[in-house]
């Protein structure tokens, strides 16, 4: 009924569609730019306010001892 030599068209018609997707894939990867890596993010640690700091000599009631240590 069905000879073995017959072409298997669909498996065929499949097989090419497949390819052609394939290079078409590559084609427009080729035409993206670099993908971003990822990197760990560069940290600065910001500079402390000075302004905000009340010295210790300044406060009230804070002598020179008490004020080195932590309360």
């Amino acid at each position: 009924m069905f000879p073995v030599a017959h072409p298997d068209l669909m498996g065929q018609l499949a097989i090419e569609r497949v390819e052609g997707l394939r290079a078409a894939a590559a084609r427009f990867r080729l035409g993206r730019p670099f993908p971003a890596r990822w990197r760990p993010a560069r940290f600065v640690e910001p500079r402390a306010d000075l302004s905000r700091v009340v010295p210790a000599h300044t406060r009230p009631g804070a002598s020179g001892a008490d004020a080195d240590r932590a309360a």
